[in-house]
């Protein structure tokens, strides 16, 4: 157990770094396709009669392309490490001790990766033509093995493999079945956001001379291998998830029809719809490359951001009540642990890293009990609110429902005794501006516990 003790208002810790990272696994594709696409260009720079003129589009596309990938890279990069260290910090040290060497490669090759791509830009005006291309080569290949690596760690999380607690080789997890059809769909991802940030850099061209719409067909090419292929790949990665994701995944596409439609499925369905739309305007500028505007292509890339966000949602909830997979829980429970006979009937806050030392049965004791073990995942009312989930509640019926909540579908199981969970229940119903307290509602609950052993029956209804 540990101490999410981040308790961040109305969007809570897990949103926090939710939306970081969605910036941020835009930028970092774009970071390895845009590699791709700068030793392309050149290569065909030097193939046209106009190959100059190619180039100063060319050396515009690496301006735009430096200063967004490391500036707002660097910092959303820096946001991720400092939220998920606060979020989950469990999570975030398994992560660290099980993959250390694979961290330490990673970041040697983003130290590399950043300098040749200063040597490339840099080195514009004075490196040699064969240089050049060298280096945007190199960049690209130094780039995409950072993917290779990043890309084991984050399938890890959902699918671990042969990967457990009992067996922490390295390469069962790193190499887990959602490894290569995910490092092919990102890799197809990168070429795509490759060449709408292209279409970006080709919309403030002038038209002279048909060199605009040359560049637009050319980049509005980039995306043509996503859109061919990603559909096979996406139900391949579908095929390695766990059994009760693509269970839930499968249930929730009959709401597209009616009746229930999953969050999970949602967001998977708003990553196809956005991966749709960007093929169909890809096509249409490859048509009609004059219409190409910088409006179109903003709204181009404002949509791809939308399918990252759906797609990274979908990923991330696919694998909830889970931060790793089958192992450890949202809020740093221990599934292993949670199993051991009597550890779930300890008092929760002598298991916790942090204590706060409050007084049992306390309105502080329900309060901490909910930030130590709810927080990870609920805030009060903002995102994932537990005040709207618990309007129907009643101080028994709380209760009872936190001794079996792990059944009620996503929750992890409950840690804690009868008065973690009457302290609980207690600080609940206050923040529905009720004055009941743990201590009451433990008596009521010894009361119909006797009741029901007495043969009697009791009113209160489970919410």
């Amino acid at each position: 157990m540990n101490y999410p003790v981040w308790d961040v208002p109305f969007l809570g810790a897990g949103m926090v770094v939710a939306i970081i990272a969605i910036i941020h696994v835009l930028i970092s594709h774009f970071a390895i396709g845009g590699g791709a696409l700068l030793f392309v260009a050149e290569l065909w720079s030097d193939r046209q009669p106009d190959g100059e003129r190619i180039r100063e589009w060319l050396h515009k596309y690496a301006t735009f392309f430096l200063v967004y990938t490391t500036v707002f890279g660097a910092m959303t990069g820096v946001g991720i490490w400092f939220s998920i260290q606060l979020a989950s910090p469990e999570g975030t040290s398994l992560l660290i001790h099980q993959f250390v060497f694979a961290w330490a490669i990673e970041w040697v090759l983003f130290l590399v990766e950043l300098t040749l791509l200063y040597l490339y830009y840099y080195g514009w005006r004075k490196n040699s033509r064969r240089l050049q291309v060298a280096l945007a080569g190199l960049y690209f290949v130094i780039a995409w093995g950072s993917l290779f690596v990043i890309n084991g760690i984050l399938t890890f999380m959902l699918t671990p493999g042969g990967w457990t607690i009992e067996n922490r080789d390295m390469a069962a997890g790193f190499f887990n079945p959602g490894y290569l059809p995910s490092l092919l769909i990102r890799t197809l991802v990168m070429f795509l956001v490759a060449g709408l940030g292209g279409l970006l850099v080709a919309a403030r061209l002038e038209e002279e001379g048909g060199l605009k719409e040359r560049i637009v067909v050319f980049c509005s090419r980039w995306v043509l291998p996503a859109a061919l292929l990603l559909p096979g790949l996406s139900y391949w990665y579908w095929k390695t998830l766990p059994s009760n994701t693509a269970r839930l995944m499968a249930a929730g596409a009959t709401g597209l029809g009616g009746g229930r439609l999953e969050v999970m499925t949602l967001f998977a369905v708003a990553a196809g719809v956005a991966g749709t739309l960007l093929v169909l305007g890809s096509l249409l500028y490859q048509v009609r490359p004059r219409a190409l505007g910088v409006a179109g292509a903003m709204a181009l890339f404002v949509v791809a951001q939308i399918g990252f966000l759906g797609g990274e949602f979908a990923r991330e909830l696919a694998r909830k009540p889970y931060v790793i997979y089958d192992t450890l829980y949202s809020n740093s429970l221990w599934k292993h642990k949670a199993a051991e006979a009597g550890y779930r009937q300890q008092p929760y806050l002598s298991l916790t890293r942090w204590d706060p030392d409050v007084v049992p049965l306390t309105p502080q004791h329900g309060e901490w009990a909910f930030r130590l073990q709810c927080a990870s995942c609920h805030t009060r009312s903002g995102y994932r609110g537990i005040i709207p989930r618990t309007e129907s509640w009643t101080p028994l019926s709380g209760f009872k429902w936190l001794e079996t909540m792990d059944q009620q579908g996503v929750p992890p199981p409950f840690v804690g005794t009868a008065e973690d969970r009457a302290a609980i229940s207690s600080y609940i119903q206050s923040l529905h501006g009720k004055n009941v307290g743990a201590a009451e509602i433990l008596a009521e609950a010894q009361a119909d516990g006797r009741r029901r052993s007495d043969g009697g029956e009791t009113r209160e209804v489970m919410p």
